[in-house]
């Protein structure tokens, strides 16, 4: 009888999140492979130490380690009782995110000197924009970073812009894994007739979900409102630093009637939402991958998207959704405008929206790309396969 093999996914940045509001790519990735046989645990950041065994449909379970941390940023963090961890889990496979974290050089060295056979999935395609961050990250990147990629294994990238970034660190063979979407986060949802409310009604929606920051630019978003007709609505789902700057510019703008902030909202109220709008608008400086245009394509809701990685690999602009490669208010409008107003184009860009994830990019789908790069590194002979 085959081993199973015991599969370590370390989420390595340090920053904790909410799996009640966020759709954990690792979390729905280990679940696809739970249930084709792979045992399968996670380790990330938390506030305390934690072990949860969360059971998925099949009678399996994946097993989530939540570790306290130390850190300077996302990048430079240290999980305090790593390597004791990692020695109980005894894996076969480590699967590690991104070559620029300290926690991938930890792990990736403990996997050395364990003999324990490592792959890592890049998904950042630049350096930080942040100039005090940037010289140590290119530092960072040419030293811990080229140990990383010297002694994994196996290298999957995100993005075609993700892999062009890693070219320039490594010559070494890189597979696309790109990221699917989890459907058990939407079996249990909340109904709620958005179309029904006296604010919506007989509007075109518009829809942005994510967080208010300014790189995902939701302040462009009220230019390209005050170029649009009485009759569209924008509804932004989401908090952040730039809630309380966007209702004041609202209300200033005397854009009450065609914006309104729902704040942020869970997992199961999205679905309702997401089908009851018309297109869905995200104008990011910067996306690794963007799972809320996975979500809105997987419930028929067409994306406008400026070009960056996800986009680039999910839509295919003018088929399934649209790419607008500036942030020109008159722009977008004006694209918005044509699609709301010709509805058999825009009913057809919804059906091969939603068909081309449900084909593709479900994590039933997606994770075999995931499962050709492991059995690629478990099938390779371990001699000299550790450089020292």
């Amino acid at each position: 009888m085959k081993k199973q093999i015991h599969l370590v996914i370390v989420r390595s940045g340090g920053s904790i999140i909410n799996f009640s509001s966020y759709n954990c790519q690792e979390l729905g990735l280990a679940k696809a492979l739970s249930k084709k046989g792979w045992k399968v645990s996670i380790i990330l950041a938390g506030h305390t130490y934690r072990e949860e065994r969360i059971e998925i449909m099949g009678g399996k379970e994946v097993t989530v380690y939540s570790m306290t941390f130390k850190a300077l940023n996302q990048q430079l963090a240290q999980f305090e009782g790593m390597e004791r961890l990692l020695e109980k889990l005894h894996p076969d496979l480590i699967q590690i995110h991104e070559f620029g974290m300290w926690m991938s050089f930890t792990v990736t060295r403990w996997a050395q000197k364990h003999q324990v056979k490592t792959c890592l999935i890049q998904g950042s395609y630049r350096p930080t924009q942040k100039p005090i961050f940037k010289q140590l990250e290119l530092l960072f990147n040419a030293t811990f970073g080229k140990y990383v990629l010297n002694r994994v294994q196996g290298i999957g990238y995100k993005s075609p812009q993700a892999e062009k970034y890693i070219r320039q660190y490594t010559g070494k063979k890189c597979l696309p894994t790109y990221i699917g979407l989890d459907e058990e986060r939407f079996y249990h949802t909340e109904s709620k007739e958005w179309r029904k409310m006296p604010e919506t009604e007989n509007k075109h929606l518009l829809l942005y979900v994510g967080t208010l920051e300014s790189r995902r630019n939701p302040l462009f978003l009220l230019d390209v409102m005050e170029r649009l007709p009485d009759n569209y609505l924008l509804m932004i789902a989401g908090d952040g630093i730039l809630k309380e700057k966007l209702k004041k510019d609202i209300q200033d703008r005397n854009l009450e009637q065609k914006c309104v902030i729902l704040g942020k909202l869970r997992q199961e109220e999205l679905p309702a939402l997401y089908k009851a709008s018309d297109l869905f608008l995200l104008a990011s400086d910067y996306e690794i991958y963007g799972m809320v245009i996975l979500e809105a394509m997987y419930f028929g809701t067409p994306v406008i998207s400026t070009l960056t990685a996800g986009a680039e690999v999910l839509i295919t602009s003018g088929e399934d959704g649209m790419i607008i490669p500036n942030k020109k208010a008159d722009t977008w409008s004006h694209v918005i405008a044509e699609l709301c107003n010709d509805t058999t184009k825009l009913t057809a860009m919804s059906s091969r929206a939603s068909k081309k994830i449900t084909d593709e990019l479900v994590w039933d789908k997606a994770s075999e790309r995931f499962i050709e790069l492991y059995n690629n590194i478990t099938e390779m002979k371990t001699k000299g396969f550790y450089p020292h």
